[in-house]
């Protein structure tokens, strides 16, 4: 089987794919694979998460535009993207040493901004060293677990689009199993064995999407089977 054959090839070894039962669903499940000996190999398998509150809708990724057929993901609309999309820096309340990703220590000061009328949007900022030029944004450092341990997605990113969604993350979920704004979550442990497996080498990236679409994927895109 050859490596995942995407229409902008980025070298990709390593796969996160999340698919739920259809386009409303909130509860999904999460396989990870590393490409071996020219084969993709499971490393986690079937383990629970949560998307957004609505569900899923398209966003524009590393997938072909032509496959954006439907309801888009738009801000605020409480729906997790749908396609297929790089994973980027990992992000936290402490100190990590155990990774081989890059890592974001998040402080009070540092938000991401969901104002899609500010020239920051869906950007991660320093509040401390920047003029706030923005009505709303999420705090990266909460007052409670649920970014302890997280992921970037890179939804909406070069080039930025205004009001397309922000600040998409991989992060805990809520102990009652509770859906998102927009991101997927899962439990501690999970995330933190993804985190130690993630490798920036690797260009590791997201497939996430309703199962009916992942099979039609897979065979586009060289997929494995979940």
């Amino acid at each position: 089987m050859q490596k995942i054959g995407l229409d902008k090839d980025i070298g990709t070894k390593q796969l996160v794919v999340v698919t739920t039962n259809n386009w409303t669903n909130v509860q999904g499940k999460m396989n990870v694979f590393e490409f071996i000996d020219n084969s993709w190999e499971p490393v986690m398998e079937n383990i629970s998460v949560t998307v957004g509150r609505n569900g899923l809708a398209w966003g524009k990724g590393l997938h072909s535009d032509r496959w954006n057929i439907g309801e888009m993901k738009r801000e605020g609309d409480g729906k997790s993207p749908a396609g297929i999309f790089k994973l980027g820096d990992l992000f936290g309340y402490e100190d990590l040493t155990f990774t081989q990703m890059n890592y974001v220590k998040v402080i009070k000061s540092i938000l991401c901004i969901d104002d899609k009328n500010s020239p920051h949007y869906n950007q991660i900022v320093d509040m401390t060293k920047i003029a706030k030029d923005w009505n709303s944004a999420e705090e990266m450092c909460r007052g409670d677990e649920l970014y302890k341990y997280g992921i970037f997605v890179d939804y909406n990113t070069d080039p930025i689009v205004p009001g397309a969604g922000s600040c998409i993350f991989m992060h805990i979920r809520a102990a009652n199993n509770e859906p998102t704004d927009g991101c997927t979550a899962m439990d501690k442990e999970n995330i933190l064995q993804l985190i130690h497996f993630l490798n920036k080498s690797m260009h590791p990236v997201l497939v996430q999407m309703p199962e009916n679409e992942y099979h039609q994927f897979k065979n586009a895109y060289n997929l494995p089977s979940i």
